[in-house]
């Protein structure tokens, strides 16, 4: 099964946020010249919408092996990095794309609702967009990712359990991620 063909069973339709993240996830994978996919690889996404299915895609990154980190920072932007020596490449779409057509303007700047027609278009036109119109970044991986199995240790505040590259030291102690401020919900 092809590229698109995956995307397409995977994602539910080819959306142009899965089309986008194939081309950037295709420069990131390229750039990186390794031989193999899945396992080895690390794929971060920096929004949790279409790219993180692209990047399983290219990459073959899955959540489920924990080399498929899903940052939601709201930015079209990916980075695929090879496991073994943390380096890779950071793949973001220029604002400067928004001149090639009026649909990616549409897009980019969220001017309003595509149809499915203008979706099929758009996702055409991000598959076969032009390099120039994206920055691509050689960066090192400053976060815990990955298959390697680390000691369990229990914070410090919270008492829960996690693996010792999941906490912080604060204070001259061993705390959580959560409890150091790096958190997602409020308890009410």
């Amino acid at each position: 099964m092809d590229e698109i063909e995956f995307a397409t069973r995977l994602h539910g339709h080819l959306s142009p946020g899965v089309a986008l993240g194939i081309r950037m996830a295709r420069i990131a994978y390229s750039r990186l010249n390794v031989g193999f996919r899945g396992k080895g690889l690390v794929g971060i996404a920096e929004t949790s919408m279409c790219i993180p299915d692209a990047l399983q895609i290219v990459a073959g990154t899955t959540p489920g092996n924990r080399n498929l980190v899903v940052r939601d920072y709201g930015k079209l932007a990916l980075s695929i990095v090879r496991f073994d020596t943390k380096e890779g490449y950071r793949v973001a779409i220029r604002k400067e794309a928004a001149s090639e057509s009026e649909l990616i303007r549409k897009f980019l700047f969220r001017l309003g609702k595509l149809s499915r027609e203008d979706e099929k278009v758009l996702a055409e036109e991000f598959l076969s967009l032009d390099e120039r119109f994206f920055d691509v970044k050689k960066i090192r991986l400053t976060i815990p990712v990955g298959g390697i199995k680390e000691p369990i240790v229990e914070c410090e505040v919270c008492g829960e359990l996690q693996p010792a590259d999941y906490v912080v030291e604060k204070d001259g102690g061993r705390i959580c991620f959560t409890c150091s401020g790096d958190v997602y919900f409020e308890v009410i």
